[in-house]
């Protein structure tokens, strides 16, 4: 479980979070929504080790992985040694390690993409890629900072796809952070309305359905989308 509690954090003057106290739950999708600049890439930095909050507690699994807005890929290296990079020190038998590698590139559908560079692939593909990173390392916490941003509605749809198989088959505790209400909606299990700094919980809500299933148009999804729009119609 991750348990943030009276958590302070400022950048000189700019106060992000004052007192701050949250509860994320186990091997969910705890999807964020907060307006621009409000203090999320924080939160998951914080989360991640990256940020040392000023006062107060952050207690949190160990393994932590990430997926960032951009791929972050090692464009000198292909797919797999992108891949091997980060899982070699897991997987130390070369043959294991193979074999983890080849079944995240056939259940991301990259299988025939092995052994491209980066500047050789889509977006799309560069996005699954750095999705199945992130799943292949035996993580108990995947922190996800608007990994779809940049990505068109039907590209997007497809990634949101394979994103929701992987972890169907290999489950953890998931942060979320989006702009995008439908995204929260279709993929989360919970969603966390935030305030604008120092941030703040204004609402949650817990999804119905099972994820994969749920279509925006399904009259309880849409219920929901109208009330977060309503909380979040300024921003």
């Amino acid at each position: 479980m991750i348990t943030l509690k009276s958590v302070n954090l400022k950048f000189g003057d700019f106060v992000v979070l004052d007192s701050f106290s949250e509860t994320y739950s186990d091997n969910i999708i705890n999807c964020i929504i907060g307006p621009s600049g409000c203090g999320k890439t924080s939160l998951l930095n914080l989360v991640s080790g990256i940020l040392g909050e000023d006062s107060g507690e952050v207690t949190k699994p160990d393994k932590v992985s990430y997926v960032f807005q951009e791929d972050s890929l090692v464009p000198q290296k292909t797919a797999r040694k992108n891949l091997e990079l980060v899982l070699k020190t897991v997987y130390t038998d070369k043959a294991e390690l193979k074999n983890v590698i080849d079944r995240f590139f056939t259940i991301s559908g990259l299988e025939n993409a092995a052994d491209l560079y980066p500047h050789q692939m889509s977006g799309g593909m560069r996005q699954r890629l750095a999705l199945i990173r992130a799943f292949a390392y035996p993580s108990d916490v995947l922190l996800m900072d608007e990994p779809f941003k940049a990505l068109d509605i039907t590209l997007k749809d497809s990634i949101i796809t394979s994103f929701l198989d992987l972890y169907k088959e290999h489950k953890r505790t998931v942060l979320f952070v989006t702009h995008d209400i439908d995204e929260a909606l279709l993929t989360g299990d919970q969603i966390y309305i935030y305030s604008n700094k120092p941030m703040k919980q204004i609402k949650t809500y817990k999804i119905p359905g099972e994820k994969g299933k749920r279509k925006i148009y399904d009259e309880y999804i849409t219920k929901l989308k109208n009330e977060i729009h309503k909380l979040t119609e300024t921003w």
